[in-house]
């Protein structure tokens, strides 16, 4: 069996998650990081894995990023829809407090603000966007209705086993995902229409990896179910199975852990026969000084050679063939 690899990025201003002093305005939205993206593509397509560039309304709206993204996307490339609710018209009030999810809004401003970002899409690209990912992963029932209702048909909001709740938006937290982890690869799935395509995870560790205690796919149901319990905190859990060894969540995603686990959790995703993973990053991290994971040209240096590792641990375990998410999905769903 072939392994689809996509790669998805949210491409977006720079140091989107830097928030004013209260009382002050939010600075102006900059770009650095899209003038940038042209080694990032090509590194990409020297690896044969084209990427699926999740684009904001304000980076479609900027000349010089569409300029660089419809050469991305002649080359084979796809563009899809990234909302950031705060940054979309129509404006409201609460854009400004906060970097709000997409449920914190009144349904009709939800709905405007989403078709806003994919008119500015059709617009600039020439092409109606087919996949999504929401801005702070704030997905919900109503989100996938009203991305059905648009012409989506793939939505990569998902991470398994994450609970995004501590982080708070305006007056709520984020989307829980811990139900969705399981022993098996996640995989995409079709929800309410469209089709879910989760962010790849590995669950390692004594509990987790494959061929470690309970043969990889039950120890993660053990851990999983843990995880999963509504009636504890997740990230206490997640530290207690982590510092004893047991389990550790790792996305597949540069910058975020130490480079030996992205490659063991690529190994474990290939070897537990994954037929789909998505290795996602923000834009913002592919250049120094514009995201608080790359401060450094050092840590821009490292995410290269992070990518390099996962793609090639994959490689080394597997066949695997690069697509863009909306073909990998097309193809799945032919199969």
């Amino acid at each position: 069996m072939t392994l689809r690899l996509v790669v998805t990025i949210d491409t977006e201003p720079d140091n989107q998650w830097t928030m004013p002093a209260p009382g002050l305005p939010a600075p102006p939205l900059a770009f650095a990081n899209t003038r940038a993206l042209p080694r990032v593509i090509d590194f990409l397509h020297d690896l044969g894995v084209p990427g699926t560039w999740l684009t904001s309304y304000s980076v479609a709206r900027d000349p010089d990023s569409a300029r660089v993204l419809r050469s991305a996307a002649a080359g084979g490339d796809e563009i899809g829809g990234h909302l950031h609710a705060w940054e979309t018209p129509p404006l409201t009030p609460a854009d400004g407090q906060a970097h709000p999810y997409i449920y914190e809004y009144d349904p009709t401003v939800r709905l405007q603000k989403l078709r806003a970002l994919t008119d500015a899409l059709r617009d600039v690209f020439g092409a109606s966007p087919a996949s999504y990912r929401a801005g702070r992963w704030g997905i919900d029932a109503a989100e996938r209705e009203n991305l059905a209702s648009l012409g989506y048909t793939i939505d990569t909001s998902v991470v398994p086993g994450h609970d995004f709740g501590p982080s708070r938006g305006l007056t709520r937290g984020g989307p829980d995902f811990r139900a969705e982890l399981s022993g098996t690869p996640p995989r995409p799935r079709r929800v309410s229409g469209i089709w879910e395509a989760p962010v790849s995870v590995a669950t390692l560790g004594l509990l987790g990896a494959a061929g470690s205690w309970g043969g990889g796919a039950l120890g993660a149901r053990m851990a999983a179910a843990v995880s999963s319990r509504q009636d504890l905190p997740s990230r206490a859990c997640r530290r207690l199975l982590s510092s004893a060894g047991l389990s550790r969540m790792v996305w597949l995603r540069p910058l975020m852990h130490p480079r030996e686990d992205l490659v063991s959790a690529a190994r474990d995703l290939a070897r537990r026969g994954a037929g789909f993973v998505n290795i996602m990053f923000h834009s913002s991290e592919t250049m120094a000084g514009t995201s608080p994971r790359s401060r450094t040209h050092q840590d821009v240096e490292r995410f290269f050679e992070d990518m390099r590792a996962m793609v090639g641990a994959l490689r080394a375990e597997t066949a695997v063939e690069g697509c863009t998410l909306r073909r990998a999905i097309e193809t799945m769903d032919g199969s």
